[in-house]
């Protein structure tokens, strides 16, 4: 909708009405107003291949770094967090947020900030003595920060994200992008300690020529190898076919095989990983403790602020020529309701994933190659040399919820029993 036309706008308004805050719920209504007469379109342009390549794509770009946070918070909090939570979380976001989200580009699950968060969190709670309430006390983390999401959401005070500028995005991008790579070395790392020097090595190895398989296979549509259908074909699945791979390459019988290198640990389909029921009982946390962990919900509800709608911003980028409206504030409650349930269940809190959302636009763009011929240099005569380059232009963006909805579903059916058993190969 262009934004002359658009009726939420604050502009010209006086008095009181000037004041977000003391008109709570409008930016939400109008986010609701504006997206859901798209919503049978958003099912309906899903019939085509580029919804199902983008699935295959997201399920693979969403699981692998949710399962190397998982390793690295099981390490850190002493087992409570283990493969079964960092797949529901990621399940949960994904299912909510197709259906629900104003805008079901956005990929949310499980980032390295809040497995940092969570770590953190346990450590405070075990110099405080506390370490038997670590889920109860970060339960309430999590109700409180629910409560101040849904505070911000009603207060229209996401209207403050359009301020921030591409470099803003670009920046904290980056900054998460190191996040994701130190904790990829850290696992590295934890190789060499935990198994065998010919495990870390071979594991070192496997790691970049994985990083080269999928980068190899991801720049082939900028080439003139193959055809063009074989090299896009080969682009879109290029995470499965290097997972598929290297993860059978670290099984090959011999002395491959016998590195011993660490595969993720295995556990009972739908169970939690300790032993314990899916509802955490934060009732019974002394209400000392209650009121101490107001001030970091209040911290979490400040980093998804930014973290999620930044990842909104990046799915919704001005290189992608999308039609249809967003919705930042509905989006930001919808975000407080996947606090609520995963902070009382006992799993990690899912959040806006900034590297994976302009991923899930880009895996739904229709490209078409163009041919620029342009004349900016010369030859020794100082006679204009005919340079020719091809570039990609987005033609059009597949804006639907489809993919994204069977993704989470794939992600449920990865906790069953037979593909836990796989997943305990990688």
């Amino acid at each position: 909708m262009d934004a002359k036309q658009d009726p939420y706008t604050w502009e010209g308004a006086t008095g009181w009405r000037r004041y977000r805050m003391l008109r709570p719920g409008r930016g939400m209504y109008h986010d609701v107003k504006r997206r859901l007469p798209y919503y049978w379109s958003d099912i309906r342009d899903a019939f085509t291949y580029r919804a199902f390549a983008a699935t295959v794509r997201m399920y693979f770009v969403n699981l692998l770094p949710a399962l190397a946070f998982l390793l690295d918070m099981e390490r850190h909090t002493d087992g409570f967090f283990g493969v079964n939570e960092a797949l529901f979380s990621s399940a949960l976001a994904a299912i909510v947020f197709s259906t629900l989200a104003a805008q079901p580009l956005t990929i949310v699950g499980i980032t390295g900030l809040i497995s940092l968060f969570n770590y953190t969190i346990y450590d405070i709670a075990v110099r405080q003595g506390i370490g038997n309430l670590y889920p109860e006390f970060l339960a309430w983390v999590s109700i409180w920060a629910a409560i101040t999401h849904w505070i911000t959401s009603f207060g229209n005070l996401c209207d403050y994200m359009r301020f921030i500028t591409d470099f803003s995005s670009n920046a904290f991008g980056m900054y998460v992008g190191i996040i994701y790579m130190i904790k990829g070395v850290q696992e590295l790392i934890a190789q060499f300690s935990q198994s065998t020097h010919e495990a870390g090595f071979l594991s070192i190895v496997v790691a970049l020529c994985y990083w080269a398989t999928v980068y190899a296979l991801e720049m082939l549509p900028h080439t003139v190898v193959f055809t063009p259908v074989t090299r896009k074909l080969l682009s879109d699945y290029a995470y499965p076919i290097a997972t598929l791979f290297w993860t059978g390459f670290v099984h090959i019988p011999g002395t491959i095989k016998q590195a011993d290198v660490l595969t993720l640990p295995r556990t009972r389909a739908f169970y939690p990983t300790v032993d314990r029921s899916w509802l955490i009982h934060f009732w019974t946390l002394p209400v000392k403790w209650v009121f101490v962990a107001l001030p970091i919900g209040i911290l979490v509800t400040l980093l998804f602020y930014y973290d999620h709608n930044v990842s909104s911003i990046g799915a919704q980028a001005r290189q992608y020529p999308l039609k249809k409206p967003a919705g930042f504030h509905w989006d930001f409650a919808l975000l407080g309701a996947t606090c609520f349930i995963a902070g009382i269940i006992g799993i990690p809190l899912p959040n806006g994933l900034v590297p994976q959302a302009p991923v899930h636009t880009d895996s739904l763009t229709e490209y078409k190659d163009k041919l620029v011929i342009s004349h900016e240099t010369e030859d020794e005569n100082g006679q204009p040399m005919e340079r020719r380059r091809k570039v990609f232009e987005a033609e059009s963006v597949v804006e639907q919820r489809i993919s994204h909805f069977l993704m989470g579903l794939a992600i449920v059916g990865t906790m069953t029993g037979p593909l836990l058993i796989v997943l305990g190969t990688i």
